[in-house]
């Protein structure tokens, strides 16, 4: 798979790429530029064709090596880096999981899910078990667009807290920690993770700098288009939008759009769109409907290769109670559970333990358990498909129908949408009901 690229400029032609800005940070000749790609509605990497010299005329470039968009060896990877002892399934390989929330009930109210990271992030610093972290905040300059930081102080940990349900790379806070010296903890989506571990195994050097890797379950990650898609449901102009939280004041949390003249919108979950717009419009702007393409062909819902784990307890007794906020935790290794524990024992973070068969049901894995159909589909018809090694799914024939829904979703541009939109919905609906009368009588493709 690799043989056929050189630089990452096919990969992003290939539809491969998700935009994590891994590749611009490992250049030796800095001719690797990320930037917003107005018609993806996501960041790509552009190349200096100048400036690149395939890395000394090497059969593919370090760009293409680190990059989790073409290929992903979870086996190799896993092996050196999660050290889990449970057998391997949809959660990836593991060590314990945990309920937590935090004991700062500030942040913990701010905070998209129990405020675990940002808790255990400033619990690192204090202790100087790291001297900074990689998160993403939202840039002041564009609201709406959402940037990696090398964060050093508490205050910017908090700044950055909550999710960001749209494209953000890395590239720059990434490329910020090779000149500076110390030891520093990322927050990443699990596309994320797969690049700096890919650049680990590459760079031995790196592993010694980036010390705690927290991961993020991720479903799939949005274009910019959800949010304007969004703001046009709710009649706001982006151009007004001076600061945007996708989620806060306690779980499962609002979302809560500041506009310049200090005017405060608050939106409840749940009410991203009126009923004219559910009947004939997309069914929630911050889920499938505007996501990144290559998001479709991904198989890991979980951070499999993180230290730790983090998402939202998505399960009857939580939904039903829990008004504050609670993270569920995937913790994978030695390195995370010593982390934890330490917060723990220093009365930093409150806990329970999990049995991993809840967690399992917590999150919407029929989705990603999908993905591999859709890697095959594209195999058949001779499309770029991304390559996992040290992984077995089954594949379904019906899921083409699956893949057929999302691909609609994806080609459908946003301005075209406001057009176009009735009648992509009722292709989609031909195409669903396809998809039931298939599982009904092919059953035995499971």
């Amino acid at each position: 798979m690799l043989t056929q690229y050189r630089t990452v400029e096919k990969v992003v032609n290939d539809n491969l790429c998700m935009g994590c800005g891994v590749c611009s940070s490992i250049c030796p000749e800095n001719a690797i530029q990320i930037g917003m790609d107005q018609k993806r509605g996501y960041f790509v990497p552009s190349i200096d064709n100048d400036a690149c010299n395939y890395c000394g005329q090497m059969k593919n470039g370090k760009c293409v090596i680190v990059c989790p968009g073409v290929e992903v060896d979870f086996q190799k990877l896993g092996n050196r880096w999660v050290n889990g002892n449970a057998e391997a399934d949809i959660l990836g390989s593991f060590v314990k999981t945990v309920y937590a929330h935090s004991k700062d009930e500030n942040i913990r109210y701010r905070s998209s899910s129990g405020g675990l990271i940002p808790t255990l992030l400033i619990f690192a610093l204090t202790e100087n078990i790291i001297d900074g972290a990689i998160v993403v905040k939202s840039d002041e300059d564009n609201p709406l667009i959402p940037r990696g930081i090398l964060a050093t102080t508490s205050e910017e940990i908090k700044a950055a807290s909550g999710s960001k349900y749209c494209s953000a790379h890395i590239g720059e806070p990434l490329s910020e920690i090779l000149k500076t010296d110390g030891k520093y903890a990322v927050v990443g989506l699990p596309c994320h993770i797969h690049g700096i571990r890919k650049w680990e195994q590459m760079t031995p050097g790196i592993a010694e700098k980036i010390v705690l890797h927290l991961g993020l379950y991720c479903a799939n990650n949005n274009t910019i288009f959800a949010t304007e898609y969004f703001l046009w449901q709710k009649y706001i102009d982006p151009e007004q939008v001076k600061n945007i939280r996708y989620r806060g004041k306690g779980w499962p949390g609002n979302i809560i759009v500041t506009l310049k003249d200090g005017t405060m919108k608050e939106i409840k979950r749940g009410t991203t769109e009126t009923s004219w717009q559910r009947k004939l419009l997309f069914s929630s702007a911050f889920h499938y409907d505007f996501q990144i393409p290559r998001c479709l062909t991904c198989v890991d819902l979980t951070a499999e290769l993180a230290d730790i784990s983090f998402a939202d307890p998505w399960n009857k007794r939580f939904l039903l109670k829990e008004s504050k906020g609670k993270s569920m935790l995937v913790i994978r290794n030695e390195i995370g559970m010593q982390l934890v524990d330490k917060a723990i024992l220093n009365g930093i973070i409150a806990s329970e333990e999990a049995d991993s068969s809840e967690v399992r049901l917590s999150q919407n894995i029929e989705f990603k358990k999908r993905a591999p159909s859709r890697v095959w589909i594209r195999q058949i018809l001779g499309l770029p498909a991304p390559v996992y090694k040290g992984k077995s799914y089954k594949k379904r024939v019906w899921d083409i129908f699956s893949y057929g829904n999302y691909y609609m979703s994806y080609v459908t541009v946003f301005p075209v949408a406001r057009l176009f939109l009735p009648i992509v919905r009722i292709c989609r609906w031909i195409i669903n009901s396809s998809n039931r009368i298939m599982k009904k009588y092919f059953r035995q493709g499971k």
